[in-house]
């Protein structure tokens, strides 16, 4: 099985955000963006919805914790 990392994205001086295909989740605390790639060609919206919801748990979690956001987190197998 592929491993899927999201990862966070940072503001590049031409175009604003650099993004790559996939999900965008936004931590509601900091702002902080993180991308969630795309991992086939044919989209399951269940699995997206559970891999944004775990993401946005830990990004809630880092701030109860007062710890920064990692640059990339790997997400779990959530099939």
């Amino acid at each position: 099985m592929k491993t899927i990392v999201a990862k966070r994205l940072r503001k590049s001086a031409e175009s604003g955000l650099v993004t790559n295909h996939g999900e965008t989740v936004v931590c509601g605390k900091c702002g902080q963006r993180f991308a969630i790639p795309s991992d086939s060609s044919v989209p399951d919206t269940e699995l997206i919805g559970k891999r944004i919801a775990w993401l946005k748990d830990q990004l809630v979690w880092d701030h109860i914790q007062e710890r920064r956001h990692h640059g990339s987190m790997e997400l779990p197998d959530l099939k």
